[in-house]
């Protein structure tokens, strides 16, 4: 009875393959029936290239996880698992592993429309409890994606371009977007990161980049329906790239109108100067509107061409749907990211711990000590050196 689960997987490893090969399982219609038309018939040989991959390195592991329940003795105890996947802990389910495996085939195979949540409850309750000092972002994030999602057939993309200083919480948003849009949450084959410094490092390729970031953007929007592009520290994206980007981001024909795309920028200074003027003048935080920020913002994005060119030029065409400010965070904010990483690891902590991690961080303007310098960045390596 033990080798009963070997049946269903032979059986699926018999199967997978094929569906690849015939284009069973392959994406659905899209948009523009010519550039169905023009595809190659034997585009499973890149496309499924991956799940192949895959599928060899798992079977091996199996094999390996087989030969040590026969021969316990000549089991190495050195085996490594293949980066992509993560092996309990405890006790072996093969079955559960199996079905995780084939979760992860059909995705590859296109089949993602179930793996799209938009849960929008939950995105709420995430971004309020984890996302702190960010009333106004939380805000309109929330607004954004309410009013997106729940059109039925947007005219274009959604486009927001996040600004904030380092720590702010940029990042940290665009993670709990992701988990609550998609079943997979980060690992999602609906979601693609790009990071200028490792995707576009020398300018002299951009003709280059510019071809693999078309391709990239149209290969994952052919297998999902909703697709999400995360543009890291875009303030670095090199200029030559704008007309790949504005390609997907006007309306027509090579639109993707239900397509995310995510613009992470480092801020202007005219957010930390509002902030601190609301201080100054005795006024709460909680105060701050977007509104009170939308007008600066704009004015230093416009003014500051050379600092920030795509965010500023997509701004200009109308292509950007909304500047989502990030605030810098003080010390209660700070504390609070301190709470959060003392919890992730497990670890006791009170209000003293709390302090003694805050008291490591620069604040400024030096005169008053308000503002983290560079947000909650620092928090988890400071609470490293305090475990050793």
């Amino acid at each position: 009875m033990a080798m009963g689960w070997l049946l269903p997987f032979l059986l699926l490893l018999l199967q997978t393959p094929c569906r690849l090969c015939t284009g069973q399982g392959s994406p659905g219609p899209k948009e523009g029936g010519e550039e169905e038309r023009d595809r190659p018939a034997n585009t499973w040989l890149t496309s499924g290239t991956h799940q192949m991959q895959e599928l060899t390195l798992l079977s091996m592991e199996y094999a390996h996880d087989l030969q040590c329940w026969l021969w316990p003795d000549k089991c190495d105890g050195d085996k490594k698992a293949h980066p992509a996947w993560s092996w309990p802990t405890g006790s072996w389910d093969p079955m559960q592993m199996l079905s995780d495996w084939y979760a992860r085939v059909t995705d590859h195979a296109g089949l993602l429309d179930d793996r799209i949540t938009n849960n929008l409850t939950g995105l709420r309750w995430d971004l309020g409890r984890r996302l702190h000092g960010q009333h106004v972002a939380e805000g309109l994030i929330l607004t954004y994606l309410e009013r997106f999602l729940q059109h039925g057939e947007p005219l274009k993309p959604l486009a927001l371009s996040f600004h904030g200083w380092t720590g702010t919480g940029k990042n940290l948003a665009a993670r709990i977007i992701a988990e609550n849009l998609y079943l997979d949450s980060q690992r999602s084959r609906c979601i693609r990161v790009f990071i200028p410094q490792l995707h576009f490092p020398h300018l002299s390729h951009v003709e280059a980049y510019k071809v693999q970031l078309e391709n990239q953007i149209r290969e994952v929007s052919s297998r999902c329906p909703q697709p999400l592009f995360v543009f890291d520290e875009a303030d670095k994206i090199p200029k030559g790239l704008l007309s790949s980007i504005r390609l997907f981001l006007s309306s027509g024909k090579q639109s993707q109108s239900h397509s995310i795309f995510l613009f992470l920028s480092m801020g202007s200074n005219a957010i930390n100067e509002l902030a601190l003027s609301f201080w100054a003048a005795g006024r709460q935080r909680k105060e701050i509107t977007a509104d009170d920020l939308e007008r600066p913002l704009r004015a230093a994005i416009k003014e500051n061409q050379g600092d920030i060119p795509l965010t500023q030029q997509l701004m200009e065409e109308g292509l950007i749907d909304g500047l989502v400010p990030f605030l810098p965070l003080e010390r209660a904010h700070v504390k609070l990211c301190a709470r959060d990483s003392f919890v992730a690891r497990g670890l006791p902590y009170t209000e003293k711990e709390l302090e003694l991690v805050a008291q490591e961080l620069l604040f400024v303007p030096e005169e008053h000590k308000l503002f983290s310098a560079q947000g909650c960045k620092l928090v988890a390596q400071r609470i490293s050196f305090m475990e050793l």
